[in-house]
Order: structure tokens, then sequence, then C-alpha cells
């Protein structure tokens, strides 16, 4: 199946359910393109066959990047930048992203930026890459906390291979929280289906998410950044907190989402049931306490460092956003408070 996805001046054409080798053969028709791979370790320990057969009429070179989720820093952008310096500027190139969501950004702002003359291809190794795709801002960081470089650039081409994706099996809470905070910003009607599709741990890990994908894809079409950013400062400010490496990247991602929720509804008196909302999320197995060994104190302050002079999302109601606001300390306080009531009666 293709489809077309377009953020205001930018498209992509996305193909899924179909076979990898296929789908890029019929777009490769000459030989005369050289296939650059940007991968993190993991991922070319299990797929280099699978990507070298899908590129079996190509020159194919490989780059290894860290594992981590921020690997699209400055120094793997330097190392990167100095890899390529082998290769001609008269060729024609595909850059292709194939790894996490740290891949996918620094292979999208190298596109933009470097002399050698080529297109940019994602094929996600899990659906949080898929998501990273469809969002246009690529950039390069000097710590997961802070952005140093950005622009704009969406794939050409985005190959969702099932056989890769949902092979991920250890990261199906991960990718269901990419369509929680999709719909929370865009569609209470959406959350509600995946509260009924994924009632159960047992459900999470039997029912597929391709059948959700057409629509998650339309919520970033209309609200792309809105969803990136619903939950980034309250994310970030656990790496400038002591003992914040008790989290793990992507729970430090969740809650922030969850605590941006929780200060949005202190702002906006809502009938939204977050006592079942939190009891659905536990029975799933996220792990939804606040860390004993985190200072609430010091973590609200690097919350309120790092928006700056910003202005975070709102939501006037779940799925629907309204004005963008600042927080303060008495609202993120008064937040946090809830959560530990709500965490500590379920």
């Amino acid at each position: 199946m293709q489809f077309t996805y377009q953020r205001q001046d930018l498209n992509t054409q996305i193909t899924y359910g179909e076979l990898l080798k296929k789908s890029i053969e019929q777009l490769l028709t000459t030989t005369d393109r050289h296939v650059i791979v940007l991968t993190n370790q993991r991922y070319y320990d299990q797929f280099f066959q699978k990507i070298q057969q899908a590129f079996c009429h190509h020159v194919v070179d490989w780059y290894i990047a860290r594992n981590q989720l921020y690997c699209n820093h400055l120094e793997e952008m330097t190392e990167f930048l100095q890899f390529l310096g082998k290769f001609s500027p008269t060729e024609k190139y595909v850059f292709v992203a194939f790894g996490n969501e740290g891949v996918v950004q620094l292979t999208g702002f190298l596109q933009k930026t470097v002399l050698l003359s080529g297109e940019f291809w994602v094929i996600p190794t899990s659906l949080r890459s898929f998501f990273s795709a469809l969002s246009e801002n690529r950039t390069i960081c000097n710590k997961p906390y802070k952005d140093l470089l950005q622009q704009r650039n969406l794939p050409s081409y985005i190959f969702l291979d099932q056989s890769i994706v949902f092979k991920q099996s250890d990261g199906k809470l991960i990718d269901l929280q990419m369509f929680i905070q999709a719909a929370l910003v865009g569609d209470y009607s959406f959350l509600q289906r995946l509260f009924k599709n994924f009632p159960t741990k047992k459900q999470l890990q039997t029912t597929s998410f391709i059948a959700f994908i057409k629509e998650v894809t339309q919520l970033y079409e209309s609200y792309a950044l809105s969803i990136t950013n619903y939950g980034s400062i309250f994310e970030k400010a656990f790496y400038l907190t002591e003992n914040g490496h008790v989290l793990s990247s992507y729970m430090k991602r969740f809650l922030g989402m969850l605590l941006q929720l929780f200060w949005n509804l202190e702002l906006n008196d809502s009938s939204f049931q977050i006592d079942n909302f939190m009891s659905w999320l536990k029975r799933l197995g996220y792990p939804i306490e606040f860390p004993k060994q985190l200072l609430i104190g010091e973590y609200l302050e690097n919350v309120l460092r790092l928006q700056g002079e910003n202005k975070l999302v709102v939501l006037s109601k779940i799925g629907k956003i309204g004005k963008s606001q600042s927080a303060d300390e008495k609202t993120m306080i008064k937040a946090i408070d809830h959560y530990q009531k709500i965490i500590s009666e379920i």
C-alpha cells in the first residue's frame, strides 16, 4: 500500500504492506545510485543481510552510529562527516536512515547540508523511528536537552517493513506510547479506540499496530510538531536532574508526556478521567512512579529553566490543541501533587 504524506510544502511517499526488496527495485531501476546506510549497531547485527539484499544491484556503504536514543549529537555528526570525506561529489547518492530516532534525525539533517547530491530515505526499525521520520524538523544536539542545529527535511520515501518493525517486540510499550501521545494531542476518539484494542498487557503483545498506521499518520500530517513537542521540556529536565540516570531515555520521554498532561489538566478543568487513564497505563506495564531518587524541587526548577521564554503546548481538552502557555511554579507543584496522589491510589 502506498500513500503520500505532506507537511506544508514537504511531502514523502510511504509504502507499507509490501516486500521491501520489491518496493526498492521499483524505484532504483538503474545501478548508478550509490547507497549510504546509516544505522545503529544493534540493527546492523540483526538486518545486515536483509538490507544488502534489498539494494543488491547497488554499491552499499554502511555507517554505524551509537545505539543511544540521542545519537544525533555533534560528535556523531562530526564522525559521519569524516566518513563522507572519501566519497566523490560527482556521484549520485541515496542516504538511507535505518535505525532509531537519532539516526533518522542525523541522516535527514546531513542529507540536507552536505555537498554530496542525493535523496533521503527512511526504512524504520521501529514505529518510534517511523514517527520521527514524519516530523520535518531535523536536529543536531549538543546534549539530549540542548538542540544546536536544525533543518527542515522530510524523506523522499519511507518503507515500513512489518518484518523489521514488528520484530522488535521488546519495544511495544514504547511504540504504544507514541500512539497515545498522538491521540492525546489530536484525537480523543482515537485514544478511546486504543484503550479498547489494548486493554491488557496480553492484548498489547498479540495485537498488531498496523491497522492504526494510516490514522496516526494523518494526525501527524496535521499536528506533527505539537505531538513531538508535547512533554519534551519535561523529558529534557530529567537529564539535568541529579540521579536522572535511573530512568532510561524512553522512560524520561514517557514520564515527560505524563507530567505535561497533568500540568495541562491543572490549567483546564477537564472531564477527562485521568485516574482510569493512569490505571490503564499501569495495567499495561508502564512504570508510572516518579523515582524516589529524584528531588522534585530540583526537577521542577529544571523544567522552568529549560522552558525559558517559550510557551508550552496546551490542550483545551483531550484531543484538541488550545492556546500555548508558560508553566509557572505554583501550577507545576499542583500538577506533581495530583500525579503522586493518583499514583498512590491506583
